[in-house]
């Protein structure tokens, strides 16, 4: 019950209860005062009644006088009784009547009984006594008058009381207000808002409730805010390169290993080498600082890199003190070829900007991949560069593997027709993948998708989605995988499907609109539905992001962020960000057991997405012993070949 109706409450008893003794005290009084009056009515009414019936009483030839005056007396109607007797006390006159009340009821009369008060009077002739008079007074007047004086106060104290209650009620709104915002301003923080309220109330004891109140979320903002700074500066220690900014060799070999193993593994991309030259004789000839400030430079240049490459997976590190790498994931040969052209031109600038005195500033090698193993590829990737420092000053080399066939040989136009034939024709294979609970409770399944082509060839993910991406199909493959997931939970609605959503799809209005406006019509099944976006992607657009789980949040559908930790952005985003689960890179899950560095990170993410009210589901779990290390750490839900494969689930139609 709510604050406001007890007080309510309180306040109808409280004038019930006043009313109630107010009324019986009024009554009470009223009684004590009739019951006198009556018996000075009936004293007086004797006595003057006696006074002239004296001369009258002994004479029987006046006894039709006595009589009618003692008539007119009696027929007034106050009085109950007269009663006339000689000195003998044998009655001569005797006129009684009942108690007449009118519109009294029987329990007022009761609960307020008033006593029949008797006036007597001695009749006398000269000196001799004649007789007495009696006369009982009729309460019934007296009754009446208490009635009607009661209701009087009844009505005056009711409306009284109707319109106090109204001036109160109109009052406790507005002084409990405070209240009231204090009990938005704390929901406001389980939903990872801060809001402080501005406008104290006038009520010393709730101005106290309220400063305390904004005290203690100023306090939560700053706990918040200080853990995720200490998660991210432990991330910092153990993935960043402190000089340049960008990730360490240890973050290298994580995540490109992780990327190549990874559910959905790397189709193609490339691997470029940098290493700056003269960085000893620099260092003898200028000191350690020019040397470290051409580090800084030339991580910068590897960043205003990675920015303007249209790679959804990209990332630069320091593999050693001269040094660099960088991965793109889903690139082209061509477009790796103009990267490290473009990136070997720029080196110059550094020599042109005074960073280095030789204009000999550094050689690049790029390698594709092909399926080859890690070390392989990091070999081809060396011989390039070391062929590149063959060639010249500020080089690039191209290592060129085997000649591609199948559909990494497709040009760009080939692969829209292949898309477009896909799409057209259904060749849309959908794929799944259990995500449970530490005790294994099914969480949901993970929806993944696969291409045909026209011969029945299985296209990657990792293959078609850069040119999906390319070609502005994007949003066409995500209403295709959204209409077939509904059609399966019409069929069968018991299922949970999290379905991976491309981030410029939530940035296009009209597949929004066309998306809630699907989930309205079936919303039952909305709620069957989970959607997850890449977290390295998502935070470039968190306004897109924000407004499209208000909008899906309505229908009950719970959105989640995958892959996360994979980038270098901060946390305090997920302060304001209404997301449900998170769901780790499995680079951090990756021999978790023996991993001191991955075990700090899952646990600092654990607990600040548990004091967010999140859900933190770890990807990638293949073996018993990271199983039982995460149960550990406390996370929530675990997915990969050691919780459950992926299995064929819509296949494509029949060629």
């Amino acid at each position: 019950m709510t604050l406001l109706k007890q007080l309510v409450i309180l306040i109808v008893a409280l004038f019930i209860f006043l009313f109630c003794g107010t009324v019986y005290l009024n009554a009470e009084n009223s009684r004590a005062f009739l019951t006198e009056q009556l018996t000075t009515i009936a004293q007086d009414s004797a006595t003057s009644l006696g006074m002239q019936l004296s001369p009258l009483i002994l004479d029987k030839n006046n006894q039709v006088v006595v009589e009618r005056m003692v008539d007119a007396v009696f027929d007034s109607g106050y009085y109950r009784e007269i009663h006339i007797a000689n000195m003998e006390g044998q009655t001569l006159i005797l006129k009684k009547a009942g108690t007449r009340v009118n519109n009294v009821p029987d329990w007022f009369i009761q609960l307020f009984p008033i006593e029949t008060p008797v006036g007597e009077s001695l009749m006398t002739s000269g000196w001799q006594q004649a007789g007495t008079v009696k006369i009982a007074a009729n309460p019934g007047i007296a009754y009446a008058s208490l009635w009607a004086s009661s209701l009087h106060a009844l009505y005056w104290f009711l409306g009284a009381s109707v319109f106090t209650l109204l001036v109160g009620l109109v009052i406790l709104h507005f002084v409990l207000r405070p209240l009231r915002d204090v009990e938005m301003q704390a929901l406001a923080i389980c939903n990872r808002e801060y809001p402080e309220q501005a406008k104290l109330p006038w009520t010393l004891d709730l101005r106290s409730v309220v400063q305390a109140m904004n005290r203690m979320t100023q306090k939560v903002k700053e706990m918040f805010a200080e853990q995720a700074a200490s998660i991210e500066r432990m991330r910092a220690e153990a993935y960043l390169d402190t000089l340049t900014g960008l990730a360490n060799r240890r973050y290298f070999d994580m995540h490109v290993k992780q990327l190549m193993t990874a559910d959905e593994p790397l189709s193609h991309g490339a691997l470029m080498f940098l290493e700056i030259s003269h960085l000893k004789e620099i260092n003898d000839q200028k000191g350690f600082r020019v040397v470290d400030q051409l580090l800084v430079e030339t991580g910068a240049l590897l960043k205003t890199l990675l920015d303007e490459c249209d790679c959804h997976e990209a990332f630069a590190a320091r593999m050693s003190g001269n040094t660099f790498a960088a991965f793109f994931a889903d690139l082209d040969q061509d477009q790796a070829k103009q990267l490290g052209t473009l990136l070997a031109q720029r080196l110059s600038t550094l020599h042109e900007r005074g960073m280095t005195p030789y204009s000999d500033v550094g050689h690049i090698g790029v390698a594709m991949y092909h399926g080859q193993k890690l070390n392989n590829w990091l070999s081809e990737v060396d011989m390039a560069l070391r062929a590149a420092q063959s060639n010249g000053p500020n080089c690039m080399h191209f290592y060129a593997p085997q000649a591609l066939d199948g559909h990494g040989s497709l040009t760009a136009s080939q692969w829209k027709e292949v898309l477009l034939e896909a799409l057209n024709s259904q060749r849309i294979e959908l794929y799944t993948q259990v995500v449970n609970t530490v005790d294994q409770q099914l969480i949901h399944q993970e929806v993944f998708i696969r291409l045909r082509d026209e011969l029945g060839e299985q296209i990657p993910a990792g293959l078609f989605v850069p040119m999906a991406k390319r070609h502005g199909l994007i949003q066409e493959f995500d209403r295709v995988v959204i209409n077939l997931c509904l059609q399966e939970l019409h069929k069968n609605p018991s299922l949970k499907l999290a379905i991976n959503l491309f981030p410029a799809s939530i940035s296009h209005p009209e597949f929004v609109t066309w998306l809630v406006k699907k989930l309205s019509a079936t919303p039952e099944l909305a709620a069957q539905i989970c959607f997850e976006l890449p977290e390295q992607e998502a935070v470039t657009q968190l306004d897109d992001l924000r407004r499209f789980i208000e909008q899906v949040a309505e229908l009950g559908v719970v959105v989640g962020l995958d892959n996360f930790g994979r980038g270098f952005s901060s946390f305090t985003y997920l302060s304001s960000l209404k997301v449900h689960y998170l769901k780790v890179d499995g680079s951090f899950t990756k021999e978790i057991d023996q991993n001191r560095e991955n075990q700090f990170f899952m646990d600092a993410i654990v607990k600040i997405a548990h004091g967010l009210d999140l859900t933190v589901i770890a990807k990638s779990v293949e073996t018993a012993a990271e199983q039982t290390m995460l149960e550990s750490l406390r996370v929530d839900g675990e997915q990969g070949f050691g919780v459950g494969g992926t299995e064929l689930w819509k296949k494509a139609p029949s060629l």
